[in-house]
């Protein structure tokens, strides 16, 4: 009889577990460039921070680039953002809008005084998923077309950028 009991305490564990207050998640990776990316996942306040800190000896080594604190949902997509320079001030704002299958649509851009800046338009044509076209519009609603935008790529196909939702 006491196997029994052990065994169902046991099973109901996991269920005690996940009724109580989330667990921190942190990892850093190291870029490239030998700065690292530190990613910060709290699931009580629903937020999840990205620090990226410079690499290098003495006194500059750790110090804070950039700062991304990204707005989670039930589902821990990003809903929106506020990206911090160095100091902590804040440079820009988004929202994200989500389609019926969880792929980003739209991001619409704020100053820190949260006046409208922009937006950016993700166009899936369905053949791959995760791919989308992206088209700008500036603050007035106006397409920023490619001759307005600075040449990255000399193509003479559409550039296409991927799309990920950040989880």
């Amino acid at each position: 009889m006491k196997t029994r009991a052990l065994i169902f305490a046991l099973a109901l564990l996991p269920l005690a577990a996940a009724s109580g207050q989330g667990v921190l998640r942190a990892t850093t990776r190291v870029l490239p460039d030998g700065s690292t990316l530190t990613t910060v996942t709290n699931p009580d306040t629903q937020t999840r921070e990205e620090t990226i800190a410079e690499a290098g000896a003495g006194g500059k080594a750790g110090k804070v680039l950039s700062k991304t604190i990204y707005f989670l949902n039930e589902q821990n997509f990003a809903k929106g953002a506020t990206h911090l320079d160095g100091k902590g001030a804040v440079r820009y704002k988004e929202t994200y809008l989500f389609d019926y299958s969880g792929r980003i649509m739209e991001s619409k851009l704020f100053s820190a005084d949260n006046r409208p800046l922009g937006r950016r338009v993700f166009i899936y044509d369905g053949k791959v998923q995760s791919q989308a076209r992206i088209e700008d519009y500036d603050a007035n609603g106006n397409l920023i077309t490619a001759a307005t935008r600075p040449a990255t790529v000399r193509s003479s196909q559409p550039e296409v950028r991927r799309a990920i939702p950040v989880r």
